[in-house]
């Protein structure tokens, strides 16, 4: 091989190894597992749920009551599919070790219910744990916003 080839190829890899080494940050984790989140639980996907959520995990929904994984996963997976729609931004991330926190806002359409039919806005804060080097949902806190 020549020395400009040689030459060449090498300029390429230096340029590609970043790229093929980049660590994703917490934040870009919890970014992607949210959106993961949402589209299991519409496609309901019990697989990615139970693989995304703690075995511990606890959801406070907005009416008040604190519900556990397995309750969660019958709704989301059994009988009725629970939303027509579900979408979910992701607001900001912090990030304190071993936990992190997200705020987000949930933006969904319910198929039953009194609000079924309707566009439903929820503010959302959840709670990570990283489990064994991978991050799990431990808690899930939810409150509709009914006002501007």
């Amino acid at each position: 091989m020549n020395r400009f080839i040689r030459t060449l190829l090498a300029v390429l890899l230096v340029g590609l190894a970043p790229a093929a080494f980049a660590v994703q940050t917490t934040e870009q984790i919890i970014r992607n597992l949210e959106q993961e989140q949402v589209k299991a639980a519409i496609t309901r996907d019990r697989a990615t749920l139970e693989r995304i959520f703690a075995t511990d995990f606890r959801i406070i929904s907005p009416n008040g009551v604190v519900s556990t994984r397995e309750a969660l996963m019958t709704l989301l997976t059994d009988g009725q599919a629970p939303y027509q729609s579900a979408a979910y931004q992701t607001d900001f991330v912090r990030d304190y070790g071993h936990i992190a926190v997200s705020v987000g806002m949930d933006t969904v359409v319910p198929n039953n219910g009194p609000m079924a039919g309707k566009t439903v806005l929820r503010r959302v804060t959840q709670v990570w744990q990283r489990q064994k080097g991978v991050w799990r949902l431990t808690l899930r806190h939810a409150n509709i916003i009914t006002g501007p």
